[in-house]
């Protein structure tokens, strides 16, 4: 019989460095999810890109240490601020509406995000 996917995946990790470093960073933006959803979808957007937080942030026009806050999730960007970053990841942020009636399902309106006034 084979082995179990946890067993493969750990064999797997002690076979190759890129593997092992894919596996906890992964980790690391699963746990971050629990936090702030937003900065673990800009750590993992970026880790798919293989972009550095500096490149982001030198295409964002802001700085390198304003990402990592941002991606450590304990800061929240403006929205055109968040804009161009999602830019950057080849992203655009969307706004949605959400109404509620009793009874019945819920009544969902999504849009671009619009632009704003630059921060």
């Amino acid at each position: 019989m084979g082995k179990t996917a946890v067993r493969a995946a750990e064999s797997r990790a002690q076979r190759n460095e890129a593997y092992r470093e894919a596996r906890g960073e992964y980790a690391a933006i699963k746990e971050l999810r629990k936090r702030n959803w937003i900065a673990a979808h800009i750590r993992e957007r970026r880790y798919e890109l293989d972009l550095t937080q500096k490149e982001v942030a030198d295409q964002a026009g802001t700085s390198h240490s304003f990402i990592s806050k941002v991606e450590g999730g304990g800061h929240m960007p403006t929205i055109p601020v968040l804009k161009r970053i999602l830019a950057v990841l080849d992203e655009e942020l969307l706004i949605g509406i959400e109404r509620r009636v009793p009874d019945e399902e819920p009544e969902r309106e999504v849009a671009p995000a619009p632009e704003l006034a630059a921060a």
